[in-house]
């Protein structure tokens, strides 16, 4: 297992979470479709790049797609379409089927698609059945369903494509109308095809924000929790055996104490700290020193993303008032009640409604628990994680 740290692992480099998996497996064989819920960095990726590779392996066809990029339904279509094609299924339909799509794109220019969204006029083709974007891809999953081979469509990042597309004109109707029809799409094709679908913002909260929630009230949720400690221990003794530096009981029971809650992440950033600052201390004198170095200021460009995604996922007004949430409460370790955290938030807003306030307050600490930022306990709420909870407090406190 080697010390990643940033891109997702695979192959021998994935700690095997084998209940995870026969979890996700049982629900695909009784015809579910998945959404893995979870807070950022506990593995998502990794897991269901891993459950793909075991598809595959026994004979299914998986199909691992990534929307990350996509800024509208057409680079939707054209990833999905891509996707499946690098995976085996019936290339030369999709060859042909991608070959439109760029001459599509080719000859839109700087066009936008405007309100049609998924139901975009493709133009002249040789069957008006298939004239539109949506029907295209309609016509590759009956090709699909009609066929013998089971096949696995993992999307990863979707709730990042609806904030590209919600962000254009005519964006809330064409990201409703882009649900809509992957939830029809998902209730007409589902005897061979299943879906599973994933991203570092919660699909679940970016509808349930949108009053959207029966869009995708055919799938089952699963979530995925970070590692207990006897995983997390393990992980620690396999990843030091296998890059050739053994952790001591010690050192491993401190590296999980400091951490506060063992993501695989948060495991491998440590001891990567650990190796990187050439320290000369031994046992738990090494540790504190990888710490030391871990938060230093050059080092903590590492966590920005846990800043960037509330700018990302909220309106400027909720995204201020979730940085003031965390603002507050990293400046207390022991944790704040939640009327403690109300005032804070009407001392930046003195003169704004309490109603109003209160409404923000329960929709962001929602949020903010469900992806993993706070834990609540006996009615306080603290960080989640050490290193999140002082990389904040040195962002905008020290």
């Amino acid at each position: 297992m080697k010390n990643i740290t940033g891109s997702p692992v695979e192959h021998d480099d994935f700690f095997d979470r084998p209940g995870d998996i026969e979890r996700l497996q049982r629900e695909l064989g009784n015809k579910a479709n998945i959404l893995l819920t979870a807070p950022r960095r506990v593995g998502k990726t990794s897991l269901i790049l891993r459950l793909c590779e075991l598809e595959s392996t026994e004979g299914r066809t998986a199909a691992f797609i990534n929307v990350e990029g996509c800024k509208d339904e057409l680079s939707f279509a054209e990833k999905l379409v891509d996707g499946l094609k690098e995976s085996g299924l019936h290339p030369k339909m999709l060859t042909r089927i991608a070959t439109g799509f760029h001459n599509v794109r080719r000859a839109m220019g700087n066009m936008k698609l405007g309100a049609a969204g998924i139901n975009m006029d493709l133009g002249s083709v040789e069957n008006p059945e298939f004239g539109t974007l949506a029907r295209v891809l309609e016509s590759v999953f009956k090709k699909i369903e009609t066929s013998d081979t089971p096949v696995l469509i993992a999307i990863d990042e979707m709730p990042e494509l609806l904030l590209a597309i919600a962000r254009q004109e005519h964006g809330s109707e064409r990201v409703a109308q882009l649900l809509h029809w992957l939830r029809e799409l998902r209730q007409t094709y589902r005897e061979n095809i299943r879906w599973v679908f994933l991203g570092s913002i919660g699909l679940d909260s970016f509808v349930d924000n949108r009053n959207l929630r029966k869009t995708i009230n055919d799938l089952t949720l699963t979530s995925l929790n970070a590692l207990n400690l006897e995983e997390a221990d393990e992980f620690l003794n396999k990843l030091g055996n296998d890059n050739g530096r053994p952790l001591s009981p010690d050192q491993c029971t401190l590296i999980i104490d400091r951490v506060g809650w063992p993501l695989p992440h948060h495991l491998q950033v440590v001891f990567h700290a650990l190796v990187d600052s050439n320290t000369q201390a031994t046992g738990i004198e090494a540790v504190e020193d990888a710490f030391t170095h871990l938060l230093r200021s050059d080092e903590l460009m590492q966590f920005d993303t846990w800043r960037q995604r509330l700018d990302e996922q909220f309106e400027k007004p909720d995204a201020i008032a979730a940085k003031s949430i965390l603002t507050h409460l990293c400046q207390h370790p022991e944790g704040r009640r939640r009327d403690q955290i109300m005032d804070a938030l009407m001392a930046k807003s003195p003169s704004a409604d309490p109603a109003t306030i209160e409404e923000q307050l329960s929709r962001l600490l929602a949020v903010l628990l469900r992806d993993g930022y706070l834990l609540e306990s006996q009615g306080c709420y603290t960080f989640r994680s050490f290193l999140i909870r002082e990389y904040w407090n040195r962002r905008e406190i020290r």
